[in-house]
């Protein structure tokens, strides 16, 4: 499912970060390949991940944003063999870790505010691989370029993108998409 997932990101690089139904809603009807559930609630997941897969987009749940979960595996068996999420975001690798373990994709969440973090987040990504990384900020292009230089997983940038050319700027530094929460960019034709 990765192979195809990257394959469609080139069609459509911009992938919806929806935090409500009526957002997925009006992510389904893009044609990104993917949504980013970057809030919700274990009352409003399931229909957020329903309306998803209905639209045919995979459905990535990030559990460390999600209402009434504990940051657990319970939570994340919870999210990927009740409800049928195709992958799970994350900022801890122990989730990630058993996340792949239920076959979901994986996207490792990496904030980038110094050269200090940058390489805390390159040995944190060898050390627990995950399927992807996604870099925050998404407007920072040399650290993009760098990551995806120093790492052999795709890379998606994320994170205070606003305009059209910061996601012309991020796939040119190497990111394979750009996560944007802002609906003006979901459509782009780049």
């Amino acid at each position: 499912m990765l192979q195809t997932l990257l394959k469609q990101f080139e069609k459509s690089p911009v992938i919806p970060s929806a935090h409500t139904p009526e957002a997925v809603r009006r992510a389904a009807q893009t044609p990104a390949a993917a949504i980013f559930l970057l809030g919700g609630s274990i009352l409003t997941l399931p229909e957020m991940i329903h309306i998803a897969h209905d639209a045919g987009k995979c459905a990535f749940v990030h559990i460390d944003l999600a209402e009434g979960l504990g940051r657990d595996e319970v939570a994340v068996r919870w999210c990927v063999e009740q409800n049928s999420a195709d992958g799970v975001i994350s900022t801890r690798p122990s989730l990630l870790k058993a996340a792949s373990e239920l076959g979901a994709i994986t996207i490792q969440r990496l904030f980038l505010m110094d050269s200090a973090s940058f390489e805390h987040g390159k040995r944190m990504l060898r050390n627990t691989p995950p399927d992807m990384a996604e870099v925050l900020p998404g407007i920072a292009p040399k650290a993009i370029r760098q990551l995806c230089e120093a790492l052999d997983k795709p890379v998606i940038a994320g994170g205070l993108v606003t305009e059209p050319g910061e996601i012309a700027l991020a796939l040119q530094a190497g990111a394979s998409a750009v996560s944007a929460g802002d609906q003006r960019l979901w459509e782009l034709k780049l």
